[in-house]
């Protein structure tokens, strides 16, 4: 239900939601019935779901950022549409507005690199570079899900074989440095950006020592997903604790 200001914002544009409506019933039936040719319209022109989400996105294309956040602050009952969101970031670089792309961005979910990155460059655009800067580095969570993860190999069964650690230290040292292997944080890195299931893929320029290989087997069992490594070598497909080398290479 909208009340108060909102819904003096949301009465002018039921008409611009109507026409919306009626462009996107006539398309179809222009569309042709043909099976070989049977088109949808484009995404982009689609109607939205609901006209709360119609208002919104208007109100974004209108360049009325402050009147598009208050409406989506009394909608908390499910997120906005992408394509709403990309319009509503795109209204408060035009307004040069930063506190009100502050604002945004606290209804905006980052876990989505590409989303990370637009969001970015329209702080970058304001002048905001610091917060560009936080938004993009994720150094910190990467170093962390590497911890978090090489706890669930050790109780999977890993254990490290500091061997391939050449520096005279000692062994929780060794343990640490092995722990941190380039290889390593990019399959973090992977994990935290990719949805779960999706398979990844690293390449290095180096041949991947016998520790990182046995690592990694254990890796592809407790993350349940594929892993693809490929070093100067060949080639290494780990799947099920068990890689496509067969231990050679």
């Amino acid at each position: 239900m909208i009340q108060g200001a909102a819904a003096l914002n949301f009465l002018p544009h039921t008409k611009l939601i109507s026409n919306h409506n009626n462009n996107v019933r006539s398309l179809k039936k222009k569309t042709p019935t043909n099976k070989y040719s049977r088109l949808q319209p484009p995404k982009s022109f689609c109607a939205v779901a609901n006209p709360h989400e119609s208002a919104l996105k208007a109100l974004c294309d209108e360049g009325n950022p402050q009147a598009a956040l208050q409406l989506m602050e009394q909608q908390v009952a499910a997120p906005p549409h992408p394509d709403t969101l990309t319009a509503l970031l795109r209204a408060c670089a035009e307004s040069r507005s930063l506190p009100l792309l502050r604002r945004a961005h606290r209804h905006i979910q980052t876990s989505s690199p590409s989303t990370r990155r637009l969001l970015a460059g329209v702080y970058c655009k304001l002048g905001a570079k610091e917060d560009a800067r936080r938004l993009l580095d994720r150094r910190r969570e990467a170093y962390e899900t590497v911890r978090e993860l090489h706890g669930a190999m050790r109780r999977a069964g890993y254990v490290p074989d500091t061997r391939f650690v050449l520096h005279d230290i000692g062994e929780e040292a060794k343990e640490e440095a092995l722990m941190y292997h380039s290889e390593r944080l990019a399959i973090a890195y992977g994990l935290m950006s990719t949805p779960p299931g999706t398979t990844l893929r690293v390449m290095k320029n180096l041949r991947i020592c016998g520790d990182c290989h046995s690592a990694v087997k254990v890796m592809s069992v407790v993350v349940g997903r594929e892993i693809i490594v490929r070093d100067n070598k060949r080639f290494h497909h780990f799947r099920d604790g068990v890689c496509s080398c067969r231990d050679f290479w």
